[in-house]
């Protein structure tokens, strides 16, 4: 009779936990569509096959749901990017990877960007807990593109990387609002590009003297179009311009 229980049991857990999860993502779907004000619990529900108890159940509240969304897609960006940061070889092939895990993230999972864009805009002033889980999320993904810098460059001391990965950050954001409008795979190709020369731009100058040396032939074949295109920017103009005090 325990072991019946106790079976019972689990598979009570089980099912609960399977249709917290539906509703998790029956939000994200939703929400990426059409915007959180423009989606009722109802919605929700009806979206994930569960009575509206299920949602009250386990996240007492509409808002209370948003939370555990902002923390879903928290946690694949997250994953996305330190797959890509730690896992790569070379500093500047980490650096793309970072860039790549983006646009796949883009093209695999588009409604965790489209989610966040609409929330900024329409909950970002609205709600102290909502704003706060927003700010929560960007502040995990900055994290973790310093992690992955500093363990790419082999130190703790470069300057100001919480502004570069807030750059880089913004950078990427934008990137896939452009890419949203596009349907040119070779235009697509070209804002991504771009953003690989930018993203090691932004780090150039943070970079210990060593590791620039080090890394010099490489940015320089990947960013030399860019900097060629500069009007009076010289690869030894720039050099000179980073080592300034």
């Amino acid at each position: 009779m325990a072991r019946s229980t106790e079976s019972a049991s689990s598979a009570r857990r089980a099912q609960g936990e399977e249709s917290r999860q539906r509703l998790v993502e029956a939000a994200v779907a939703l929400i990426s569509e059409r915007g959180y004000a423009a989606t009722s619990v109802g919605d929700i529900c009806r979206r994930a096959g569960v009575a509206k108890t299920a949602l009250y159940w386990h996240f007492e509240s509409k808002e209370g749901l948003l939370a555990a969304v902002l923390e879903t897609v928290g946690s694949r960006w997250i994953e996305e990017i330190e797959k890509q940061v730690y896992l790569q070889g070379d500093p500047i092939q980490r650096l793309n990877g970072l860039v790549d895990g983006w646009r796949r993230v883009l093209r695999e999972e588009p409604q965790l960007l489209r989610l966040h864009l609409f929330l900024q805009l329409e909950q970002g002033d609205a709600s102290e807990p909502t704003r706060a889980a927003l700010e929560a999320l960007f502040h995990r993904a900055e994290r973790a593109i310093v992690r992955g810098i500093e363990d790419t460059v082999g130190c703790r001391d470069v300057a100001d990387l919480d502004l570069a990965a807030h750059t880089i950050l913004a950078l990427l954001q934008g990137a896939a609002l452009r890419v949203s409008m596009l349907r040119d795979e070779a235009e697509i190709d070209r804002v991504f590009d771009e953003c690989r020369r930018t993203v090691i731009l932004v780090l150039w100058s943070r970079l210990p003297e060593a590791t620039r040396v080090a890394l010099e032939d490489e940015v320089r074949r990947r960013v030399g179009s860019a900097r060629g295109s500069a009007r009076g920017t010289s690869d030894r103009g720039l050099r000179d311009e980073n080592d300034r005090p």
